[in-house]
């Protein structure tokens, strides 16, 4: 099956043609093309087939479009390939099924063959590729999205064929391009480069006037259209075709280096075209850092020259590219630490993981960066387009360095760039980077003879300097390049009893390894394997067993599950690998605790010992020792912040046995801990759903929610959900479905999506019913009358909560049942029976306080201020909604800081301290905003309509949003009471 765009978008199936059935289908597929892995929500789709004016029925029409294109694809056995996720859909394609893909694959393959040198296939790949369009992209299907993917593939192809014109000149066929570049230049006036090789090609057949011809008719050209002069480059090219440089002349052969010539040998490049958060993400700079020097001035030059405001309308963007171990990143954050005074907002900073199976996702990169510049959990919206416009509003006027690690490719990097002055960017990639428009690219390689020695010297000292000739030897066998360089140093700076001789000696031992050095990825890893081979058996062993760990960097106790030893000795054994720097160790800024981190090339290399020296069935045993242990660590974590294993269900994956020392350090603030390993529990879902242990799976994606609900981490809440719902579902494993079921259902429940959360409880129910399992239907039950009691009706609310206390009764969850008795003791007051409350609330407070559970505690609290404002005890509510505040602040619960804020405005405002109470209310208005809790942001916009001071218009302004709110909550009775208020105001 192949998707085609390069023209009218088609699918096609061995020569055979399918029709798309109207133009609203070929516009949501090429939607969902242009956006494939990732999900469309359907209200996208809705806005971009008709224009942002749909009609009532457009729902529906989505998805009578999503049913045709299914048959289409079921017909070439492709049904799969277009799923349905949460309010939208997704489209799954291997890079080879999309047209657009290939283009994508050939032009990289080109770029690799031009690296190794070989031209001429590199010019076949590129051909090829342009081959591809047979129309104009994506012909007739109307939609913004759908013209920015346009764009950006005929700007790419425009790229590609600039690219295999310079590869052409440097084949020296100049006389068959001429021709060529005169019909693209009567097709693509402005694009500066073709003129450029317009010119040069002119200039090698002997036609020196034309060329010059050539280069006044494209400065009339710039003048008239855009009112400017052509580049200073192209002006250079003209100067030297007057005075026939020499450099100008084809090359006696194609050169092998991938580097770009200048411009006056091929023609310009391409076009280049809030808070009080400060982030500072920058990892530590490099003591030894030496050499360089050129490379640090042209990159902080660029930087700083154009990241002025009134400079140019985009922010400058540095690219550095290089193999593997040539010290990309070593260079970029040394220059980011020496600019950090020129950044005075702030210093971001994202590992892209470009060599690894598992790129981030910019998504994911852009809602770190959105927290880190002050955005709530909430507040970030789930579309990607949605999400960068964001991201861009909070740079605008800011001054933020921005540090992008090992990027993959541009369709990575792009998403993540600001749109403005001010800012500016560093990129490292072991790819070339050439369509990122207004990019300056820095290619590293190795060090000069003098830089190595000297870099030698930093990590070894004066012995370095005691042996000259030596040291001259070593430099050269280690091939200059960084990471070569700096294992060798570290095994003599920790042997300090060597000469450098000794070292040089037994490197000219494994003289053919050594020759390999100087072929990129195989010097690396002989360069590792010679450290590696030094090494202590336990030291290599736990080396091994580090890359079974997925995860970006790591704690000291988490490799006690790889080996068997004390502490003490683990921490010896890797610090005798930070030593030899086939590990890294970094101090984290929050927790204060060492970190260790494997080098991508280190931890290819340790994936390759252990698989030829460990036994798969020891691999296996050692992966869920592992994962138990973090399930063990999170779930004690749970345990602490609730009092016991309250509100949760568990399974029967094995834990692995974290002693109660361990997590004694670990856990003093529960969510602390659960904050900082994040990304590394998350991972650890990753792999169990990857290796099918699917009990172990959905147990630690639901012990997780602690954290995602606290904090509001919806992206990740979603992710591990659905890999614990796939896993469950692929392996018969009913409860861990229904369980993780119940967990998607709460989720909606946060999101405000009642109805969503409705089907999903229900779906549940029908599952673990059946199961006995009735800790799991009481927490069904307790969420299925929360959603009622938001519709209003209070009579099914009390029935479900009921249930729900007598099947957390029946298991022991005291919490859980704590946590109920505050929600009938709602219901109760709104009743008008403010006793029956108190002694429910008095119950459920004792329950928390004996427990330690402060987050419920802060409920309780919050409930009993409710009851005292509603008996006229203003001082008592004051008290209580005090110590809810003292407590959710504690914890960093921003939902529970606007529900806080709320009672006490409304405290003050009945107390008559209205500057206090408007005050209150204000910023429980706008934090509520924040985090999306949209009951508290409409209430608190109705008590500011209440205060006697207000303004009768600003009231009524109040009041109607307010109702809006309530309405699209379907919350009746205050939807109700806004509008009589409403009225009463207006009236």
């Amino acid at each position: 099956m192949q998707l085609r765009v390069l023209g009218p978008i088609e699918i096609t199936h061995e020569d055979r043609r399918l029709d798309i059935p109207g133009l609203r289908a070929r516009t949501v597929l090429a939607i969902l093309a242009a956006n494939r892995g990732r999900a469309v929500q359907v209200e996208d789709l809705i806005d971009t087939v008709w224009d942002g004016r749909p009609p009532s029925t457009a729902r529906s029409q989505i998805q009578i479009c999503v049913s045709q294109l299914r048959r289409l694809l079921a017909e070439v056995g492709r049904k799969d390939a277009l799923e349905t996720r949460f309010g939208g859909y997704l489209l799954r394609l291997a890079p080879t099924e999309l047209d657009a893909g290939r283009f994508e694959l050939l032009v990289a393959e080109s770029r690799h063959l031009s690296g190794e040198g070989q031209v001429a296939e590199a010019v076949a790949r590129l051909r090829a590729a342009d081959a591809l369009w047979y129309g104009a992209t994506l012909a007739g299907v109307p939609g913004d999205p759908v013209e920015a993917w346009r764009r950006g593939l005929d700007e790419r192809r425009g790229a590609a064929v600039e690219e295999r014109i310079r590869l052409e000149l440097t084949l020296g066929r100049h006389d068959e391009l001429v021709g060529e570049l005169e019909a693209l230049i009567a097709r693509h006036p402005l694009r500066e480069r073709l003129h450029a090789h317009l010119m040069l090609a002119l200039y090698r057949a002997d036609r020196q006037a034309d060329a010059l011809k050539a280069y006044r008719r494209a400065r009339a050209l710039f003048v008239e259209e855009l009112g400017m002069e052509p580049s200073a480059e192209l002006g250079r090219l003209e100067r030297a075709i007057l005075s026939r440089a020499p450099q100008l002349d084809l090359p006696a052969a194609p050169a092998a280096s991938p580097v770009t010539p200048s411009v006056a040998a091929t023609g310009p490049a391409s076009p280049g075209g809030h808070g009080p958060d400060v982030p500072h993400q920058l990892p530590g700079d490099l003591a030894d850092f030496t050499g360089r020097q050129k490379l640090v001035g042209e990159i902080r030059d660029l930087l700083t020259a154009e990241a002025d405001p009134g400079h140019r309308g985009f922010a400058p963007l540095a690219v550095i590219t290089g193999p593997g171990g040539a010290g990309k990143t070593s260079l970029a954050v040394h220059v980011a630490h020496s600019l950090v005074d020129r950044f005075p907002d702030g210093q971001l900073y994202a590992n892209l993981g470009g060599p690894s199976p598992s790129p981030e996702r910019p998504a994911e990169v852009l809602d770190r960066f959105l927290r880190a510049l002050g955005v709530a959990g909430p507040a970030i919206p789930d579309n990607l387009t949605e999400r960068i416009g964001l991201y861009r509003s909070r740079l605008a006027g800011r001054r933020v360095l921005i540090l992008l690690d090992n990027a993959a490719d541009e369709t990575q990097v792009a998403p993540l760039l600001p749109n403005t002055a001010g800012c500016a960017v560093i990129v490292t990639s072991r790819a070339r980077l050439g369509t990122l428009a207004g990019s300056h690219e820095v290619d590293v390689d190795a060090l000069t003879p003098e830089q190595s020695v000297a870099l030698l010297h930093q990590i070894v000292g004066d012995r370095i300097a005691a042996e000259p000739l030596q040291a001259d030897e070593l430099a050269r066998l280690c091939g200059w390049l960084p990471l070569a360089l700096r294992i060798a140093g570290a095994r003599l700076a920790s042997r300090p009893h060597w000469r450098v001789s000794r070292l040089v000696d037994r490197l000219r031992d494994q003289s053919q390894l050594l020759d390999e050095l100087v072929h990129r990825d195989l010097c690396i890893r002989t360069t590792i394997g010679l450290s590696y081979h030094s090494l202590p058996e336990r030291s290599r062993r736990l080396l091994r067993r580090l890359a079974l760990l997925d995860c970006e960097d790591f704690p000291l106790w988490v490799t006690a599950p790889l080996l068997d030893e004390p502490p003490s000795v683990l921490e010896d054994l890797l610090e005798q690998l930070v030593d030899v720097r086939l590990l890294e160790a970094h101090g984290h800024p929050q927790s204060g605790s060492t970190r260790y981190r494997l080098h991508d090339l280190v931890r290819v290399f340790a994936r390759e010992r252990l698989l030829a020296e460990e036994p798969a069935q020891e691999r296996g045993s050692l992966v869920r020792h592992v994962l138990g242990a973090w399930l063990a660590v999170a779930e004690e974590a749970h345990r602490r912040e609730y009092g016991g294993d309250f509100t949760i269900v568990h399974g029967t994956a094995a834990r692995w046995p974290v002693p109660r020392t361990v997590t004694d350090g670990l856990l003093g603030r529960p969510m602390d801990w659960l904050e900082l390993e994040r990304r590394n529990l998350v991972s650890a879902v990753r792999q169990a759903d990857a290796l099918g242990l699917d009990e172990l799976c959905w147990d630690l994606a639901f012990t997780l929610v602690t954290l995602f609900e606290a904090r509001s981490y919806f992206d990740e809440w979603a992710e591990t959900a659905d890999l614990a719902l796939s896993a469950t579902r692929r392996s018969g494993n009913r409860r861990g479905e229904g369980i993780t079921l119940h967990s998607l259902g709460a989720m909606h429940m946060f999101l405000r999506d009642p109805g969503q959360a409705e089907r999903m409880f229900t779906a549940a129910l029908r599952i673990l019913r059946p199961l006995g399992e009735r800790h799991g239907v009481a927490l069904v039950e307790r969420n299925l009358a929360y959603l009622n009691r938001l519709r209003g009706d209070d009579r099914a609310a009390l029935r479900g909560y009921e249930a729900a206390l007598a099947g957390l009764g029946s298991v022991g969850d005291l919490v859980g049942r704590a946590h109920v008795l505050v929600s009938i003791a709602g219901i109760r007051l709104e009743q008008g029976d403010p006793a029956a409350a108190q002694a429910l609330l008095g119950e459920a407070l004792t329950i928390c306080r004996d427990a330690g559970a402060r987050r419920v505690e802060a409920q309780v609290l919050h409930r009993l201020g409710e009851l005292y404002l509603r008996s006229g005890e203003l001082r008592r509510a004051e008290e209580s909604f005090q110590g809810t505040l003292d407590i959710v602040r504690a914890a960093s619960d921003r939902t529970g800081e606007a529900y806080a804020l709320h009672g006490l405005g409304v405290v003050y405002g009945r107390d008559g301290r209205l500057a206090k109470a408007r005050a209150m209310l204000t910023r429980a208005r706008q934090i509520a905003g924040q985090v999306v809790e949209r009951v508290v942001e409409a209430q608190a916009l109705y008590e500011l309509s209440q205060l006697p001071d207000r303004d009768r218009a600003e009231a009524a302004d109040q009041l109607r949003r307010a109702a809006d709110i309530f309405g699209e909550l379907q919350a009746r009775v205050w939807h109700a009471r806004a509008l009589r208020a409403l009225a009463d105001v207006s009236g």
